[in-house]
């Protein structure tokens, strides 16, 4: 049952601190609480013995869950809209005229 609380605990941390230090909460929570829940999933599959057996991997588990995602938005965030053509830029009809003052 401890490993249980302490996994949850992990995801908990992890998620309010990327939260606090985001500026897009909704978001930053979102991928906290995903990211490091995935990195405790795949710590428990990949090696139960230390996860239950060592305190610290579900919590480094879940930093590095949350690090992935985050990596893994930056870059969807990065390459989003590199291949789309550029957009064409509509003339300017205000009639306004620029003048530079002295």
């Amino acid at each position: 049952m401890f490993d249980l609380v302490n996994a949850l605990a992990a995801i908990a941390a992890v998620t309010i601190a990327l939260t606090f230090t985001s500026l897009d909460r909704r978001t930053a929570a979102v991928i906290g609480a995903a990211g490091s829940t995935i990195g405790v999933f795949l710590a428990w599959v990949a090696a139960p013995g230390a996860w239950t057996g060592t305190p610290v991997v579900p919590w480094i588990a879940a930093v590095l869950g949350a690090a992935g995602l985050v990596a893994g938005w930056s870059a969807v965030r990065l390459y989003d809209g590199v291949f789309a053509p550029p957009r064409v830029e509509q003339p300017d009809d205000t009639g306004a005229v620029t003048t530079i003052g002295r």
